[in-house]
């Protein structure tokens, strides 16, 4: 029985060790905090820029208050599936769609400032979105059932481009003339 408890007891820190060896190197450092213009506020594009040309994972954060209640605030978090480094200057990021619906918003129909341009309080609607290191944040809302073209909007954001790795050196695939 004792040997048991010891195999029970030595298995078992095993599987925390290795959890907390895999936790622990699953850290998501800043590489590029920018205001709603792309100017740097930490971190710099090239750190970036380097993270995402030797395959580090990406996560983009932004938030935004509501225009008619300050009070209210949102913050996203998200994980883009295509991402574009320009002239070795500038990123861009794709997200995926997102499906919004009267229960996602979470608000009573009348609170809710896009509500008429969906269509309605029970319209489902889907939203996409390209995001820029430059700030420039382009959101497309379309209809979920029939991918008819709702509404665009341009906006403006600060951001957090975080990468799961450090920054290595790297070079461009292309070289400029």
């Amino acid at each position: 029985m004792e040997a048991k408890k010891t195999v029970f007891t030595l298995v078992g820190a095993i599987m925390i060790m290795s959890s907390w060896s895999a936790f622990a190197q699953d850290k998501w450092h800043v590489a590029l905090h920018h205001d709603r213009e792309g100017k740097a506020l930490s971190g710099d594009i090239g750190k970036l820029i380097s993270s995402i040309r030797n395959g580090c994972n990406l996560r983009i954060a932004w938030g935004t208050k509501r225009a008619s209640d300050p009070t209210q605030t949102i913050e996203h978090i998200a994980t883009p599936i295509w991402v574009s480094v320009r002239n070795s200057e500038t990123v861009e990021a794709q997200l995926d769609d997102y499906l919004i619906n009267l229960n996602v918003l979470g608000e009573p129909p009348e609170d809710h400032p896009r509500r008429d341009r969906f269509g309605g309080t029970e319209k489902a609607v889907n939203w996409r979105a390209s995001l820029k290191t430059d700030g420039s944040f382009n959101a497309v809302w379309y209809d979920a059932g029939t991918g008819a073209f709702i509404e665009r909007i341009p906006q403006k954001h600060p951001m957090k481009w975080f990468v799961d790795c450090e920054p290595k050196a790297s070079t461009p695939l292309f070289k400029s003339n």
